[in-house]
């Protein structure tokens, strides 16, 4: 019961309905759908009907969510910035899914914990700056990419992501191989039939469900912002300067324009 237990939790169950109070539109139909997906993907795995069913389902959940957050920001002030990512595609959604988990890895590195206050049904975050906690309510305004939070500059967030690769070319096909991943969850091969063993389906529910409450969290904060905030014009700046290599544009091959 992987996607159960996180997604019941207090915190999530939180996301979830302040998501349907703020987003509308296009935004709240595909947050609505990730996580009817999610519930979807843990229902086929526990009746036993397919694993790489229940996986391709929880991708799906975590597309449909990057599709909320950009489709949110495109609304709520980061229209040109968001508008760069294309949410038909999957290689750009895969960039942004990438984002949220380079975004989680800091997270634990502020030593980043949340929880629900039923009495006033807003939820607290509690990071480490130098050797003290300190607890603030719980907004994208709490992450920076930059030394300087107030700097909206996206170079930091891009040499995050491009430090975990090798070199431009393994990132391009690190990227592609993903946005392709659950498309091979779902196809025969050479080598016969997809296969994925239920460890392999848990560790994957888990990843997807933190990925797509994530998402859907993002996508409802962004509806709050009177101002652009600086993390999330260095984060769309910078998944802007990944998706220019991943899917550079295309260009006429007689003019070269």
């Amino acid at each position: 019961m992987v996607v159960k237990a996180i997604i019941d939790h207090p915190v999530a169950d939180w996301v979830y309905r302040r998501a349907n109070e703020r987003l509308s539109g296009r935004a709240l139909s595909c947050a609505v759908n990730a996580r009817n997906h999610l519930v979807r993907a843990q229902r086929i795995a526990d009746e036993g009907i397919s694993n790489t069913i229940a996986y391709f389902c929880a991708t799906h959940a975590t597309e449909e969510a990057v599709a909320a957050f950009i489709t949110s920001a495109k609304e709520h002030g980061y229209r040109k910035l968001a508008g760069k990512v294309n949410i038909r595609d999957h290689a750009q959604k895969a960039v942004v899914a990438a984002y949220v988990q380079i975004i989680a890895g800091y997270a634990q590195d502020m030593k980043l914990a949340v929880a629900h206050h039923s009495e006033s049904d807003d939820v607290i975050a509690r990071v480490r700056i130098g050797y003290a906690d300190k607890v603030y309510p719980l907004g994208l305004r709490l992450f920076s990419f930059n030394e300087n939070g107030g700097d909206p500059s996206p170079e930091a967030a891009f040499e995050a992501f491009s430090s975990l690769f090798p070199s431009t070319d393994e990132m391009v096909e690190r990227v592609h191989k993903r946005a392709n991943f659950r498309d091979q969850a779902l196809y025969a091969g050479d080598e016969g039939g997809p296969a994925l063993t239920r460890k392999q389906l848990d560790e994957g529910l888990r990843e997807h469900t933190f990925l797509t409450l994530g998402l859907i969290w993002a996508a409802m904060d962004v509806t709050g912002h009177t101002n652009q905030e600086p993390f999330v014009v260095q984060t769309l700046g910078a998944i802007s300067s990944v998706i220019n290599i991943v899917r550079p544009p295309k260009v006429c091959k007689h003019c070269g324009k």
